[in-house]
């Protein structure tokens, strides 16, 4: 039956932080039918809803455009760790860790390479299309789109392979990708650092970007090193990608993944690489990045070792990391690392900075939570034997955090213009299914962490300007016009928080646990948390480009 009111919602009396970048301002924010109407003052007013936001702040829905909730979204359409932040959309599917296209006999395969974002969710789709109905059908708390993972996408045509693919190959990934690009996946993404995608040369990038600039869509790269090569590494992808819009006269957006300078041995020159990306967007390439406000990351155990450990997949890789030559081989490189011999640690860095997150059985759970040198020394062994046996164990389903990057040198990334703020991270729960292991604190608290201790207690940036950053630049990059900042026939996905309060609380010992400080986050006008209750209905969708 149709409401008499003015609006079906009605934010009075808040402190507005647009999205825009422009300062926050007194007003009302009204909304109808999903959008919102206007900004105001609406003292005569009725609404369905109408909430008293005196001594608040009202933002857009956080757009998170570098997530990895694939999976955990599946098994949990909650969203918890997510939508409890203020995050109202995603990106999945990044660093070219896809979970489609697939065949039937090659999902187990594809699982153990991207056991970083596993979750207890039985894969039953093959294409992109299918994989969407599965996730609309989930109905999860909020929206979120996906990108075509290079990874799956390579495998699908060729396996794991450490080969170039023949020119037929070639054109049959081409045809997967548009096939996914038109069931309405964002883009490609890339992940050079990881099984099978460091495999790909430089013939096989390009034809597929060709395929991006063609559609003008999205292009999201894990580059090939994050340490001392990492600006010859976006250089590399930067000339890949105008020599593909060169090649098609169609256009692309290059979005650099989580910008960090990752090893000791590079800190202190994070104003390398934002000058290059800099003088290239200037030169006419339309070139981003995003950051994470923490100095650690997290990926796969398995993804650190070096790219002849991974050829031929999964199962191979396992039966390579058993054999003694291997183990000698490791060592070898690891001892001429530690002499100054070679430029790369085989392992990525010293043991003392890994934290284990996440194993696949109980076998190895009292690892969870720990520096990796603690399990060696539980373990007793020698710990380039104990990281390769964990793995064997674990059959490579093992997580971990990454201590590898300077403050100074996130800050820098952090404040540049050019960056969006997003999680890397997936949606996890404090309990039920999506209640795995200890991950990054990253998945609970990245923008509370933000707009709490970087901005309220540091004043690293202005409050308009963080909120641009984690709103209305990300659905940029994404291509999305309808959502990220506060204005009329914008969509109605609010965040309203107490900037006085509002707290990141997970930790690296207790990762789950919601922020302090966010009163509501309102999808499509509707309540979805309220003062920290979840809503038991979800109001997302699976999102198509």
């Amino acid at each position: 039956m149709a409401s008499d009111n003015d609006f079906d919602l009605l934010l009075t009396d808040a402190t507005i932080v647009d999205g825009s970048g422009r300062p926050p301002y007194k007003a009302d924010v009204a909304a109808s039918d999903g959008v919102i109407v206007a900004t105001g003052n609406f003292e005569r007013a009725t609404a369905d809803e109408t909430i008293d936001c005196n001594g608040l702040t009202v933002i857009p829905g956080i757009v998170d455009c570098h997530a990895h909730s694939d999976l955990t979204l599946l098994a949990d359409p909650r969203g918890q760790s997510k939508i409890q932040m203020g995050v109202t959309t995603e990106l999945n599917g990044q660093c070219g860790l896809g979970v489609f296209p697939v065949h039937p006999e090659d999902r187990a395969e594809l699982a153990s390479a991207v056991s970083f974002i596993a979750a207890p969710v039985e894969w039953t789709w093959e294409s992109a299309d299918d994989y969407l109905r599965v996730l609309d059908r989930a109905r999860p708390a909020y929206s979120a789109g996906i990108m075509v993972g290079h990874g799956s996408l390579r495998s699908y045509v060729m396996g794991f392979e450490g080969r170039a693919p023949s020119d037929e190959e070639l054109a049959r990934m081409q045809e997967a990708l548009r096939a996914s690009l038109d069931s309405g996946c964002f883009g490609l993404s890339f992940g050079f650092e990881y099984a099978p995608g460091f495999f790909a040369d430089d013939r096989e990038v390009l034809a597929l970007l060709e395929v991006i600039a063609e559609r003008e869509k999205l292009i999201t790269v894990h580059t090939r090193s994050q340490r001392e090569e990492l600006t010859d590494a976006i250089r590399e992808i930067a000339a890949l990608c105008v020599q593909a819009q060169d090649n098609t006269g169609g256009a692309l957006r290059l979005q650099i993944d989580h910008l960090k300078r990752s090893g000791q041995r590079c800190w202190g020159t994070m104003a390398e690489p934002l000058q290059l990306i800099e003088d290239l967007r200037e030169g006419g390439l339309d070139i981003a990045f995003d950051v994470y406000p923490y100095i650690a990351g997290s990926k796969h155990l398995a993804g650190s070792l070096p790219r002849w450990v991974h050829d031929g997949g999964s199962a191979a890789m396992l039966e390579r990391i058993a054999q003694p030559e291997t183990r000698e081989r490791l060592r070898k490189e690891l001892a001429e690392f530690q002499a100054g011999e070679r430029d790369s640690n085989p392992f990525e860095l010293d043991f003392d900075r890994i934290l284990i997150t996440d194993v696949g059985s109980e076998a190895n759970a009292s690892a969870v939570g720990r520096r990796f040198e603690e399990v060696v020394a539980e373990r007793g062994e020698d710990p380039v034997d104990a990281y390769l046996n964990l793995l064997i164990e674990e059959q490579c389903r093992v997580s971990a955090v990454f201590f590898s990057m300077s403050e100074e040198d996130m800050r820098e990334a952090l404040v540049h213009p050019l960056g969006a703020v997003a999680t890397d991270g997936l949606a996890f729960a404090p309990s039920g299914p999506a209640h795995l292991g200890n991950p990054h604190p990253r998945s609970y608290d990245t923008y509370p962490r933000l707009l709490g201790h970087y901005v309220r207690d540091e004043g690293l940036m202005p409050l308009a300007e963080a909120v641009r950053k984690c709103t209305s630049w990300p659905a940029e990059r994404m291509g999305l016009s309808d959502r990220g900042r506060i204005a009329r026939g914008q969509r109605a996905d609010l965040v309203v928080f107490d900037e006085r309060r509002i707290t990141d609380r997970a930790t690296w010992d207790n990762p789950h646990q919601f922020p302090r400080g966010i009163e509501f986050v309102f999808i499509g006008g509707k309540i979805a948390v309220e003062q920290g209750r979840q809503n038991t209905e979800r109001y997302g969708v699976a999102l198509r480009a």
